[in-house]
């Protein structure tokens, strides 16, 4: 009986033993390839927007001028008169 428990005791002490062998290893190896590691990320540079030319600025204002403008117009026409009867 003595001899079944010292052999459990040793296939449990050989099985974490195993394992502890691995996660040594796993560790050797991540010392040993550093270039594994994810690379630390550089930093960009932010660009702005882009820069439109004077002349397309004025056109674009002078479209959305005339754009609210036929806007202001349609809201202020009378909806219609009310009819008497």
């Amino acid at each position: 009986m003595k001899e079944r428990l010292l052999e459990l005791a040793l296939e449990a002490l050989t099985a974490r033993k195993a394992a502890i062998d691995m996660e040594i290893s796993a560790i050797r190896r991540e010392l040993a390839a550093p270039e594994s590691a994810p690379a630390p990320k550089r930093a960009t540079v932010k660009k702005g927007p882009k820069k439109r030319s004077a002349a397309s600025r004025k056109a674009q204002s002078e479209k959305m001028k005339a754009i609210w403008a036929a806007r202001r117009a349609a809201q202020a026409k009378p909806v219609g008169k009310a009819r008497k009867a």
